[in-house]
């Protein structure tokens, strides 16, 4: 598994793959607001969506389409600046409309381009602009740094850096993948997906050959311990979406009960995860929690979930406030099976581990100079990584989110206006 440099193509760093990205008045910035991520041959393709009951049109109709047909896909449209949620059977048509005007000027089949969007919700696809966009979307497509750069912006609304990933590696029968991909989110992020039922979206490419169900199956587990693994602030939006589209251009045996896919696909979905969370809205922190020693998988993502989303944890990172009580009761409230008098928690830091808690109680000397040292680590450290054993069983997970600021509620506060 051989992990790249950021500066490499991205989501088109699989052959076969183009992209593109840009302003058609979507957005009051001006900014990139309509990309495109393109196969030239048909891909087989899986998705997993929020599992929000108020879902947005896109949502709606990706899931109809791969219900349809996920073997002759072709690329993932997105618009940006607008959810197209609480917009009824009028929302649905509006993104029917792009879809079939924009299969069209790509000249690809009808029904291979899968939707996303994500913005403000209620307002309808200002329908006009969007597909004025279409034709300068076309020519700005390519394979190159260039295109994957324009799209992976313009997927972006609150977001202050866009996500990418690229990486490669061999199979079992000796063929060398790629796997790219791109991503978005900083904001009304608590992702909930699963498999066909500002947003979380993320968009992986691979050029390995892989059948749709098994491509489905693989994605769905993925996500499970990766994105959904993601809190910034608690909310799941109605637009959440993940794709993979996989192209087969590099041959080679079908990979579905790979083991090496699966580990590069999931080390692709971390690499966005990671950075979603880092990028939380007014976030200056990134919040690592990895749970050991639980009984099930299920209590080890349960109690992991809940620390890295607790407000009150949240705001203590920020504040840099060793408040190991928050901690414990976000542990107690998780759901996870536990003895209370038996957690550790350290604070990782390079090499060393600082205790936190030992036994169910706050670490010796933590009121006083033990303080004040996790204290100065809290300040200085960017990424803060918590690690806890719970020491009922050998199962472990890792949850990711970030801090809580200031400019989250200022960002928030004016996000409509």
């Amino acid at each position: 598994m051989t992990p790249l440099g950021r500066f490499l193509r991205g989501a088109t760093h699989p052959r076969g793959f183009q992209a593109g990205g840009v302003a058609c008045g979507v957005k009051r910035s001006g900014r990139p607001d309509l990309s495109i991520l393109l196969s030239k041959r048909p891909a087989s393709a899986a998705g997993v969506f929020t599992t929000n009951l108020v879902k947005a049109a896109p949502v709606l109709l990706g899931e109809e389409l791969l219900r349809r047909d996920p073997s002759g896909m072709r690329g993932i449209l997105t618009v940006s600046g607008v959810a197209n949620a609480m917009t009824g059977a009028e929302g649905i048509q509006d993104n029917r409309t792009l879809l079939e005007s924009a299969e069209r000027c790509f000249d690809v089949p009808a029904g291979s381009l899968l939707p996303a969007c994500t913005g403000v919700i209620g307002p309808r696809l200002p329908l006009a602009a969007v597909l004025a966009g279409l034709e300068p979307l076309r020519t700005s497509t390519n394979a190159g740094r260039d295109g994957v750069r324009r799209a992976a912006h313009a997927i972006l609304t609150t977001d202050t850096r866009a996500k990418e990933t690229a990486t490669s590696g061999r199979l079992a029968d000796g063929t060398r993948v790629r796997f790219g991909g791109m991503a978005k989110g900083s904001g009304m992020i608590a992702p909930k997906l699963g498999p066909l039922h500002a947003t979380t979206l993320g968009f992986l490419t691979t050029d390995a050959r892989v059948r749709p169900a098994a491509l489905s199956r693989l994605l769905a587990s993925g996500v499970d311990r990766t994105f959904n693994m993601v809190s910034v602030d608690g909310d799941t939006s109605t637009n959440d979406t993940v794709y993979l589209l996989a192209n087969g251009a590099a041959g080679g045996a079908y990979a579905d009960d790979d083991p090496a896919f699966a580990a590069l696909l999931n080390s692709s979905l971390e690499s966005l995860a990671r950075q979603v969370a880092k990028d939380g809205e007014g976030a200056t922190k990134l919040l690592t929690v990895t749970v050991r020693g639980a009984r099930t998988v299920a209590d080890a993502r349960s109690a992991a979930r809940a620390v890295v989303g607790s407000t009150l944890v949240k705001a203590a990172v920020f504040g840099a406030d060793p408040n190991v009580g928050r901690i414990a009761c976000a542990l107690g409230y998780s759901g996870a099976e536990m003895d209370p008098d038996r957690i550790d928690v350290a604070l990782r830091s390079g090499r060393h581990a600082v205790p936190l808690i030992v036994g169910g109680r706050p670490a010796a000397g933590l009121d006083n100079g033990g303080g004040k040292r996790v204290r100065e680590l809290l300040l200085r450290l960017e990424e803060v990584p918590l690690e806890i054993a719970l020491h009922r069983g050998r199962a472990a997970a890792t949850a990711w989110g970030c801090d809580l600021s200031y400019s989250y509620v200022q960002i928030n506060a004016a996000y409509h206006t």
